[in-house]
């Protein structure tokens, strides 16, 4: 079963926080990443959620603790970030 590194972030500005996300694309691949997802705040636009799929948990606490990830939130102007790993233990349809 896959791992979810689950991020909610405050980022004053969408369009700066885009560019370094998109630049860390690779990065994210080469620490396991499989696919990712990200949503907008829909009463607050500047809370973001981000979650990535990883192949382990160890692989999302891994990038979680990485120095390329601390330095892409500086240069992307994130504020605050709030991080959990978590496991799917059930998913549906409807």
């Amino acid at each position: 079963m896959t791992a979810k590194l689950i991020v909610q972030l405050h980022v004053p500005d969408y369009d700066r926080f885009k560019a370094v996300f998109d630049e860390l694309r690779p990065v994210r691949k080469e620490n396991g990443a499989i696919a990712h997802r990200l949503h907008r705040g829909v009463d607050d636009p500047t809370r973001v959620v981000v979650v990535t799929e990883y192949a382990t948990a160890d692989d999302a606490r891994a990038f979680a603790r990485s120095a390329a990830l601390k330095e892409g939130q500086r240069r992307a102007g994130v504020e605050a970030a709030d991080f959990i790993v978590c496991e799917e233990v059930e998913a549906d349809t409807y």
